[in-house]
């Protein structure tokens, strides 16, 4: 599990991710093998447009998804490791690039 992967997560007490549900591993690798949960950027298929917060995400091979998505960037959340299931996929580096601008301008960072 390392930053950037795209992951399957379930939370059934999150107010997002009831289903499980594709997100984007969004915190540091340096702690993904010593901490108890994992920051996410949820994925969904419902299209918005609305580029500032929303990126567009292609289905794929190398996202592992079977339909267009958006990384929902106001859509960030921590949950428990153990609810993290398995890689489907990942994101290039230049999307993550564009990831870490755009959570920088949500968090105003």
């Amino acid at each position: 599990m390392k930053r950037g992967d795209i992951v399957t997560i379930a939370d059934p007490g999150g107010d997002f991710s009831r289903k499980p549900r594709p997100a984007i591993i969004v915190q540091s690798d340096v702690f993904n093998d010593t901490h108890a949960s994992v920051t996410v950027c949820l994925i969904t298929s419902h299209l918005t447009g609305q580029a500032l917060f929303r990126l567009p995400l292609g289905a794929g091979d190398g996202t592992g998804l079977i339909v267009p998505s958006e990384i929902a960037v106001d859509k960030v959340q921590s949950v428990w490791a153990h609810r993290v299931g398995k890689r489907i996929g990942r994101v290039s580096d230049e999307l993550l690039t564009i990831l870490d601008q755009a959570l920088r301008q949500w968090l105003a960072l």
